[in-house]
């Protein structure tokens, strides 16, 4: 399938969504995420982002403080980081952060997305220690999932690759070791994986 006939599907599903379900049902942001993505990798940066506010302004019909909300403040400021906008990005990725630690509490895993994500942030602009600080975090709270869950494997991709980057590579070296025996293990359990 063409880039073109699955962007056409997703309207096509979109609109249905809309016309099934209420403007602000999940299932109909999830449809618009997917032609954001679309649009993103097409360079189609402006109408991503116009979909991207559009989004997020339905979904605070819910309430401000809906998870909804977290998660379409936390897609958005992704979408800021990809294009260097670190700025904006990082405004909106504490926000998330402290929407989701204030709905989920500060041990619930779903956080952690959103430490992994400023804490990228941080690393690209050479905040290493509060890179670290996020990562660590981030990891603690994906453990709770289980030492076998593939987000623990990416918090430990992520913590290593963080090492590496500052030349801290016998610190690194366990942790992509870590990692990659978590994956290979997965793979072997869920091949489609």
């Amino acid at each position: 399938m063409n880039k073109l006939n699955r962007e056409v599907l997703y309207l096509q599903a979109s609109g249905q969504r809309k016309r099934l379900l209420r403007e602000e049902h999940p299932s109909v942001a999830t449809s618009v995420n997917i032609l954001v993505r679309i649009y993103y990798y097409q360079g189609r940066y402006d109408q991503a982002q116009e979909l991207l506010v559009e989004v997020l302004g339905k979904r605070k019909l819910l309430g401000e403080e809906h998870p909804f909300v977290a998660t379409s403040v936390n897609i958005l400021a992704v979408f800021y980081y990809y294009q260097g906008r670190y700025d904006q990005a990082q405004e909106l990725l504490v926000e998330a952060s402290q929407k989701k630690k204030g709905q989920m509490g500060e041990e619930h895993p779903s956080a952690a997305t959103n430490l992994n994500n400023l804490a990228s942030l941080y690393n690209s602009q050479g905040g290493y220690d509060q890179a670290e600080e996020l990562l660590v975090e981030a990891l603690r709270q994906r453990r709770l999932l289980g030492e076998e869950h593939p987000s623990v494997a990416t918090c430990l991709n992520n913590l290593a690759s963080l090492y590496d980057s500052q030349g801290r590579h016998d610190e690194a070296e366990p942790l992509y070791m870590q990692a990659l025996e978590v994956f290979q293990r997965l793979l072997e359990t869920y091949p489609e994986y």
